[in-house]
């Protein structure tokens, strides 16, 4: 939001727009600001509103550098791809093959997943692992 508001003409310092934010969540009886509410702001035509035209809006995603949004001539578009390094679900043995083999290693797990349970599946060998796949016949059909 600051860098919107600086955008917008806000010319005061990281302090004065904490403050200038938690007065407008207050005024408005939220929290912060979301993309609805966002959207809510800029399509306010009264006092309380910063009402922005799409072009005004496109204008300045323009006009930030090109590392921080996606834009293509003048549309909004979504970055070609988005790699989540960090993981939070599973086991760091569950994640260690999807991670190496498909992502070049690059996804990590988060320290918290070491408590959770490795798996409890059993190979043919008798031995726990966390992965198991195996083949299973053309014939076969997803129930």
């Amino acid at each position: 939001m600051l860098a919107f508001a600086k955008q917008t003409g806000f010319e005061g310092s990281d302090a004065d727009w904490e403050e200038e934010f938690q007065s407008l969540c207050q005024e408005l009886g939220i929290n912060g600001v979301d993309l609805t509410t966002f959207g809510q702001l800029v399509d306010d035509r009264s006092e309380r509103g910063c009402y922005c035209t799409k072009e005004d809006l496109q204008s300045i995603i323009r006009s930030r550098s090109p590392p921080e949004t996606h834009a293509t001539n003048g549309a909004i578009t979504a970055p070609k791809s988005v790699l989540l390094r960090q993981q939070y679900r599973m086991h760091p043995s569950m994640n260690s093959f999807p991670s190496k083999q498909f992502y070049d290693g690059k996804v990590f797990s988060d320290k918290s997943t070491i408590f959770r349970p490795a798996g409890l599946l059993a190979h043919g060998s008798g031995a726990r692992c966390p992965v198991l796949f195996w083949s299973s016949p053309a014939s076969f059909q997803e129930e």
